[in-house]
């Protein structure tokens, strides 16, 4: 069961004023825009910003550089519309030259925000790190360096990272959440059930944390109170996907076989695309020996994602159950093809 623990919310970080300030060496040096044409338009960007009227931000912005190329908190601005608008490539353009410019601690922490929209956890980490660096210390910029580091599958880093998050701001639910869902990849299942807890006692509407507080406890054995966990997860978010899925996967530890199934159901019927219901729907089905029904729900895991291993294995072992001995090994050769090492072992049974 996959789980996706972190869920990122961006925060900007515009600059206000008519000033560029250098925060790299921490002192109070001013560097004035040299252009009161680029003041003004500088000064219009933020009230269309104000206004969350992005694009004409952009373009102010653009006009405010007309007049003076080398003017910092323009191109952060301007960076950080462009990512307002999704046009983080542009954005990261930016940010790079304001980086050049003069190391802009906000602009490493603007691209970094950039790449990780991209996806580019490590290119981000590396962003975020040199902000730290060069003098840009608050929560936030700790709180995406622990996102970052979590998504680069380095836990301890990211508990760490959350926990100066944490320490400045006490009041974010989210890193709360996120810190745990670290701990509880850490298997240090007590430390992320508290850490749940407190995120939701400081958001109680946060679903996400009610989902993987279900998946923590899950870990510890606790079957019954993971899934009324999902089912309040359930409850804030009707379209919730995968709290459908990872009910779906308790009520298996409890036989529950046909509840399982309509968890499953109800996921794919939010989400079409979404392989994994398939699949254990499938081996809901095979502990009901509906083995035609099975084979359906694992080929249609295989249909939304051809690189789906596990779907292969179980594919096998229904053609198996069915005395498709032929049709069972191909599905295991794909699924050792695709990683699963122990299908060798199923393959040379019949060999």
């Amino acid at each position: 069961m996959r789980l996706k623990s972190i869920s990122l919310t961006v925060a900007m970080a515009f600059c206000l004023g008519g000033y560029a300030q250098n925060t790299a060496s921490q002192d109070s040096t001013l560097v004035v825009a040299e252009n009161q044409e680029a003041e003004v338009a500088f000064n219009a960007g933020n009230d269309f910003v104000a206004q969350r009227n992005f694009q004409e931000a952009v373009n102010s912005f653009t006009k405010a550089l007309s007049f003076n190329p080398k003017f910092t908190k323009a191109l952060v601005n301007r960076g950080f519309a462009k990512s307002e608008l999704a046009d983080y490539s542009g954005a990261i353009t930016d940010f790079t030259m304001a980086v050049e410019i003069d190391g802009s601690p906000v602009a490493y922490y603007g691209r970094g925000l950039a790449y990780f929209n991209q996806n580019n956890s490590n290119d981000a980490l590396s962003d975020f790190e040199d902000a730290i660096k060069a003098g840009y210390t608050e929560a936030k910029v700790y709180y995406y360096a622990g996102v970052a580091y979590f998504e680069c599958g380095n836990y301890e880093e990211s508990i760490n990272n959350l926990t100066l998050s944490i320490t400045m701001d006490g009041n974010n639910a989210q890193a709360f959440n996120d810190r745990a869902s670290a701990k509880r990849m850490n298997e240090d299942y007590d430390g992320a059930i508290a850490d749940y807890n407190q995120a939701i006692k400081l958001d109680p509407k946060l679903a996400t944390a009610y989902n993987n507080l279900g998946s923590a406890l899950l870990k510890k054995g606790n079957i019954d109170d993971a899934i009324a966990n999902y089912g309040l997860a359930i409850g804030l978010d009707p379209d919730y996907v995968i709290a459908y899925n990872n009910r779906a996967r308790a009520k298996f530890e409890k036989n529950d076989f046909d509840g399982m199934i309509a968890d499953c159901q109800k996921a794919i019927e939010i989400n079409p695309q979404y392989a994994y219901a398939y699949n254990n729907m499938g081996i809901a089905q095979m502990k009901k020996k509906d083995y035609d029904a099975a084979y359906r729900s694992f080929s249609d895991a295989i249909k939304v994602n051809p690189n789906f291993a596990e779907a292969y294995l179980n594919r096998g072992s229904c053609q198996e159950m069915q005395r498709k001995f032929d049709e069972a090994v191909a599905d295991w050769r794909e699924a050792y093809k695709l990683g699963i090492t122990k299908a060798r072992n199923y393959i040379s049974f019949y060999e």
